[in-house]
């Protein structure tokens, strides 16, 4: 079983928008996960005007030409330099534990140098130990931990 890894294209925009909408309904299984959603575009059918531009890359990975798995990452600028955030990284459930995962970070390590950027940061909710791990297999360190409180209460 060989896994693939490459950039997104407007033919994926259809297997990604699935692929979204699964990861978006598991959001609330973590602390934080609804208003992290809420925080962050929903692609949606707007998948193919996301890829064009150019302060995003989407890559997307799987098995025998299937894709399982997607990553968006965003560039920014900061004071040290451009950077790119993860926003979204995704393994639909089945496809799990066969480095799909660790594909898709390692793709998009391998991007972030060849454009020079000066960081590679991303998310994981409390509670999702999974993504944790392949931020940390990857060399992906916690640098910030954000608390909060609801005070809408």
């Amino acid at each position: 079983m060989q896994v693939f890894t490459r950039r997104a294209t407007e033919s994926d925009c259809l297997v990604l928008e699935e692929l979204e909408a699964e990861a978006r309904a598991n959001l609330d299984h973590f602390r934080g996960g609804l208003r992290h959603g809420y925080e962050f575009e929903l692609i949606g059918e707007q998948w193919k005007r996301f890829i064009a531009e150019s302060s995003i890359t989407a890559f997307v990975a799987g098995v025998d030409e299937t894709v399982m798995g997607y990553l968006v990452a965003k560039l920014s600028q900061t004071k040290s330099g451009m950077i790119a955030t993860i926003e979204q990284v995704f393994v639909t459930r089945d496809a799990r534990n066969i480095g799909i995962g660790d594909a898709l970070v390692s793709a998009t390590i391998a991007w972030a140098k060849a454009e020079s950027l000066v960081a590679l940061d991303g998310f994981a909710l409390p509670g999702d130990r999974e993504t944790k791990n392949l931020f940390e297999r990857s060399g992906l360190v916690a640098r910030l931990i954000t608390v909060t409180t609801d005070l809408k209460n």
